[in-house]
């Protein structure tokens, strides 16, 4: 059935940017076809009747991306577009287009916008908005749970991941700024390659670091052509995460975010069966003089 747009108007267009949740095409006798769409965010959902003058600007598809069109808003919700007013935002300013019908704990997406927000590099925070701001990714990991006992509720790798973060940014104290970001940004996305694994199996972290690379590698592939050492940095402390058994030492950021990302499961949780391995073989390759003389001194 299609939607009927009340034709009681607002006197100006809103641009409201939101993500694309339904599309269905419309047939228009030998014109082009009609659309009725969801599009939601954080705040507001409207059903939207678009109509398509032009070919070369058809939306066939949803979009894995934030939308931002241009609407004559009607009432309960209704609202008309024209595929002229459409834009795919790839670098959205903020994470908030994700809908809120499809998250867990809506407030996840508000606290992470904050904290990635306050970056005062914006080349790393439009890293972190192309990363998580496709629906495909970002709903996936704000809505995840970890394989851990006691972390299996939905919404739980998000908050670990923020919690792990924040810690990280904090310990950093007396790096410079960009470098204490890189290290945040760094552990905030350490365990996006979990959304690919199943909860109900045990965890193998060669897997959640091999597939957190490949989720990022698009991303990355940008912020290399703006950045190319904040690429290389986020590379290796994510590679360094899991890296049992290696004779090579550590850098320092990387030990920050390891032991960050134990505290945090330790507190969301009971103590994690393998932390105190981790952390005592951290320690201990760190403690070597002869290993570490001179590395990343001040």
């Amino acid at each position: 059935m299609s939607i009927v747009v009340n034709t009681t108007w607002k006197t100006e267009p809103e641009i409201f940017i939101g993500t694309i949740t339904h599309l269905t095409e419309i047939p228009n006798g030998e014109d082009l076809p009609v659309l009725e769409l969801t599009i939601e965010n954080s705040f507001e959902q409207y059903q939207v009747v678009m109509f398509q003058p032009h070919r070369d600007l058809q939306l066939t598809k949803i979009p894995d991306c934030a939308v931002q069109l241009v609407l004559w808003e009607g009432e309960r919700g209704n609202a008309v577009s024209r595929s002229d007013t459409v834009i795919l935002l790839d670098t959205p300013d903020t994470l908030l287009h994700l809908p809120e019908s499809q998250l867990v704990c809506p407030d996840l997406v508000v606290d992470i916008e904050l904290f990635i927000d306050a970056c005062p590099v914006q080349p790393l925070a439009d890293f972190v908005r192309r990363v998580l701001g496709r629906p495909s990714v970002g709903l996936r990991f704000l809505n995840g749970a970890m394989q851990e006992a006691g972390l299996r509720q939905p919404g739980c790798l998000a908050r670990h991941s923020l919690e792990v973060a924040t810690r990280s940014f904090d310990a950093c104290r007396g790096y410079s700024d960009e470098e204490r970001w890189l290290a945040a940004i760094a552990a905030l996305l350490h365990g996006l390659g979990r959304i690919e694994l199943p909860v109900n199996e045990p965890v193998e972290y060669l897997k959640v670091v091999l597939n957190t690379l490949g989720l990022l590698a698009p991303q990355l592939q940008w912020l290399g052509q703006i950045h190319p050492a904040a690429v290389r940095m986020i590379q290796f402390i994510i590679a360094s995460m899991y890296r049992i058994g290696s004779q090579k030492p550590l850098h320092p950021s990387a030990m920050v975010v390891q032991a960050s990302h134990l505290i945090a499961a330790d507190l969301q949780s009971d103590l994690m069966t393998s932390a105190n391995f981790y952390m005592n073989n951290a320690t201990t390759r760190w403690n070597e003089p002869d290993r570490h003389d001179g590395l990343f001194r001040s």
